[in-house]
């Protein structure tokens, strides 16, 4: 019994050694990397009663027109709804507030900048600031997510920028929105603003490994008290 009490202490202090020596090497789980997945539609009337934009600079006519009705400097304040789905009476879940202007003088690109509003689900309040090259040609845009406030405080990201339609001057836009915040802590999400309960859904995605840590020390050292327990010896 004496000789078993003296090998299972030399195991416990093999053990106790090891673990402060040198870190694991294996690793316990992966930190969540805080990216969070958005999706939905603006809508960007021009025409009608009811403009959601509204042109405030008209470029010099000898800058010449880049397409009919437009030239390059002429600049749109937004105040665009943010929808579920393309259709314009699907759920609301923000706004896009602030301008684009033809930045182009050989095509018809457009310098957007806008601050996006969300006002349904888990980020309701809380905005996103979009910054980027919109050239209305390309099939696939891709905007900088250059700030936020309150969930996306600190946010950077982009945007996937796509035309859904078009009915004359006015469009269906089509964002897939990828952002992370510098302290984001919680599981990541991804999906869709549910415009109906209001909350985002989804998985969390892969991170940096984390090591095992004290917990681990202490887990080894009650394995082996267990084991020494259950043997009768102490």
């Amino acid at each position: 019994m004496a000789a078993a009490a003296a090998m299972a202490f030399s195991l416990l202090l093999v053990l106790l050694l090891a673990a402060l020596s040198s870190p694991p090497s294996v690793v316990l789980a992966a930190d969540d990397d805080g990216t969070t997945h958005l999706h939905f539609f603006m809508h960007d009337i021009v025409a009608g009663s009811n403009p959601t934009a509204v042109q405030v600079v008209k470029g010099p006519a000898a800058a010449g027109s880049i397409v009919p009705g437009l030239a390059f400097g002429d600049t749109m304040v937004i105040d665009d709804a943010l929808t579920e789905t393309s259709s314009p009476t699907s759920a609301a879940v923000g706004r896009a507030q602030g301008f684009y202007m033809v930045s182009s003088q050989s095509g018809l690109v457009l310098m957007v900048c806008a601050n996006l509003l969300l006002t349904s689900g888990d980020h309701n309040g809380s905005t996103l600031a979009v910054v980027g090259r919109d050239d209305v040609g390309a099939d696939v845009r891709e905007l900088a997510v250059v700030g936020g406030t309150g969930n996306f405080r600190m946010a950077t990201g982009y945007v996937l920028w796509k035309t859904s339609s078009m009915s004359g001057p006015d469009a269906t836009i089509e964002l897939d929105v990828h952002v992370r915040t510098a302290t984001a802590t919680g599981s990541g999400t991804t999906g869709a603003i549910d415009g109906g309960g209001g909350s985002t859904t989804g998985a969390s995605s892969g991170a940096p490994a984390k090591w095992v840590g004290a917990g681990w020390v202490s887990a080894c050292v009650v394995a082996v008290v267990v084991a020494v327990v259950g043997s009768g010896v102490w």
